[in-house]
């Protein structure tokens, strides 16, 4: 049997209708269902907190003895291994149970649990002797909603706590709800006696191990209501768990309401159901046309084009889903602005370069300990003498300061193909994946940038400063490290390490950028740059000297004149000094002095041959 169009469509709309509805509404349940479970939870741990915090000094030491009683005493019942969930053994012999449940210790627990089920009240009561449930349950009709509290001790040597052992009980006194004035009816509730065992329920056992609060996270339901149960972990004065509190919370009137809810739901979706089955037959040949619109409006979306507007010559509902439609589509384009532009925000914090050299393509797909190895070059520039200058700025100077000198450096780290790490104060972290070639260029144009910031400083009143970079290229591990709900992006490597001791090093050199041998054997166009030897120096963390070199393009045209033309002299005085003709290389130190004084690493060495002289 062929449809007709119409049928179709209002077949697929009575439907569309339907899953809609059926969604959004068991959504709805689900979502407000579980929020209810949740709070109630979340207020149920809290009561245990505030609970657990009556339980002073003195009744803890009491729980200790107790359990160091009924641990010692402990029988395991022959059926112990059968139990399951709620079912109750006698763990101790009936008369030492009988003779520790008279004691006044014993009674000083069983009132502080007492008091803590009476602060759930809805109203407040004077501080007296609290009853026992039962005893409220027959004499009042304002009831506490947290009913049952007591305290959980594990087994004598049990790390599993597969079974747990009542040591208190805030209902452990006998109730004749019979009226006979026999306690022995099957009808009498007499509480769990100390020494009770129990099969744990999972969050019992949680609470044990982990020492934290625990909430059920569903109801249970048997014979009296509905019911919430949390643990809460009691602990000594070392931090460890000596009980747990137990408490069991009458949620029945909650959970009638969303059982309510669930009905509501249910007919909600019954009745959109044949109410849309009802419209959709009587408005499907009309719905054709507008729906055609809709249609190609939807495909042109679904093409990105979200500039999208239909128009449907009509006033009722179609006119509104139209409008709906338009609306939507707005909703949308203003959706994937904001998505680009959170994109863009999220690019401030991890470097789209850093997700790029991670084979990620967007951060939402960057795991907790993901990690590639690359080889990198890694610069690390600093401000020198930064503390004390900022000791004499104000905090917001002291930001302004860094924001305009970083706001000025950082870009040149990413016309040259970088990417900043991180920023550690006035320092930077940044690394060059292409090639060492790129970093250096960078580090040239950083210094050029300082020399027209000082212009602008000194215009204002502000003193010059200088930085230092250090270089250094190496293989290096790009990796997420921290937790679950808290990580970053960070680099591990020796390289790392060692760029960051070149860059110390540029203030014992009077040095704007120093490279390692390394970095420089594999920089292209090593020509193009002013380089020359300052010698081995052992930088901590290495055992074996480094050999570090001195990039001086990016100096004023007269320094650079000057150390070129002493560059022979300065790499004859380093041999020397390095073959241990001290006597000659200082000579030659002092001659590159008298030409120019202002060579910081001559005058390094010259110094410490002079030191060495006079030992």
């Amino acid at each position: 049997m062929r449809l007709s169009f119409g049928w179709k469509l209002g077949i697929s709309i009575s439907l569309m209708a339907l899953t809609t509805t059926m969604a959004s509404v068991l959504w709805m349940y689900s979502q407000t269902r579980d929020m209810v479970v949740e709070q109630m939870g979340n207020r149920l741990k809290d009561i245990g907190r505030a609970g657990a915090f009556l339980l002073g000094p003195a009744d803890r030491q009491t729980i200790q003895e107790l359990t160091a009683i009924v641990q010692g005493a402990f029988i395991p019942p022959p059926d112990m291994t059968a139990m399951k969930l709620k079912d109750m053994r006698a763990g101790i012999p009936p008369d030492l149970a009988e003779r520790l449940m008279q004691e006044a210790r014993f009674q000083s627990l069983v009132q502080a649990l007492r008091k803590i089920r009476e602060g759930t009240r809805d109203e407040v009561r004077p501080l007296r002797l609290s009853p026992s449930f039962a005893e409220i349950e027959a004499n009042e009709a304002d009831l506490p909603s947290l009913q049952y509290t007591y305290l959980l001790i594990p087994l004598p040597g049990d790390t599993k706590y597969e079974y747990l052992i009542y040591l208190a009980d805030g209902d452990y006194a006998p109730v004749d709800h019979t009226g006979d004035g026999d306690f022995d009816d099957e009808d009498d509730f007499a509480g769990n006696a100390i020494g009770t065992v129990t099969r744990a329920f999972p969050d019992m056992r949680e609470a044990f191990r982990t020492g934290r609060a625990m909430g059920e996270r569903d109801f249970s339901e048997d014979a009296w209501g509905y019911w919430l149960s949390g643990y809460v972990p009691i602990k000594n004065a070392r931090g460890e768990t000596i009980a747990v509190l137990g408490m069991d919370y009458n949620v029945s009137s909650a959970a009638n309401k969303i059982a309510a809810l669930r009905t509501f739901a249910i007919s909600a979706i019954a009745g959109v159901f044949l109410l849309s089955l009802f419209v959709a037959f009587v408005m499907a040949r009309a719905l054709t046309r507008p729906i055609k619109t809709l249609q190609a409006g939807a495909e042109r979306v679904a093409d990105r084009d979200f500039s999208t507007q239909v128009e449907v010559e009509s006033k009722d509902e179609l006119g509104v889903l139209a409008d709906s439609f338009n609306m939507m589509v707005t909703e949308i384009r203003d959706y994937a602005q904001n998505l680009e532009a959170l994109n863009v925000a999220y690019e401030r914090f991890v470097p789209q370069e850093f997700l790029q050299n991670m084979g990620q393509a967007n951060i939402v797909n960057v795991k907790l300990g993901d990690q590639v190895q690359r080889e990198m070059t890694v610069l690390f520039s600093d401000i020198r003498s930064f503390t004390t200058m900022s000791e004499t700025m104000t905090p917001k100077e002291n930001f302004d300061f860094l924001n305009g000198y970083l706001g000025r450096v950082s870009p040149l780290i990413r016309s040259h193909h970088g990417f900043i790490d991180k920023f550690i104060g006035d320092a930077i972290m940044a690394l060059f994946p292409r090639g060492v070639h790129d970093a250096v260029e960078n580090s040239i144009d950083m210094l050029n940038t300082v020399t027209d910031y000082n212009t602008h400083r000194e215009r204002l009143g502000y003193p010059a400063i200088r930085i230092g970079i250090g270089l250094h290229t190496g293989n290096l591990m790009l990796g997420t490290i921290g937790e679950e709900r808290r990580m970053e992006g960070t680099v591990i490597s020796d390289a790392v390490n060692l760029a960051s001791r070149l860059e110390s090093l540029t203030k014992r050199f009077g040095a704007n950028i120093l490279i390692s041998e390394y970095s420089l054997q594999r920089m292209e166009n090593r020509g193009a740059f002013h380089v020359r030897c300052l010698g081995r120096v052992r930088v901590k963390g290495k055992l074996e000297p480094v050999q570090v070199y001195e990039i001086f393009s990016g100096e004023s045209e007269r320094i650079v004149e000057l150390k070129l033309e002493t560059g022979a002299r300065f790499a004859e005085g380093l041999e020397l000094f390095q073959r241990g003709k001290f006597g000659d290389a200082h000579i030659i130190f002092e001659e590159i002095l008298r030409i120019n004084p202002q060579d910081a690493a001559a005058a390094a060495y010259s110094q410490k041959l002079e030191s060495m002289a006079r030992r």
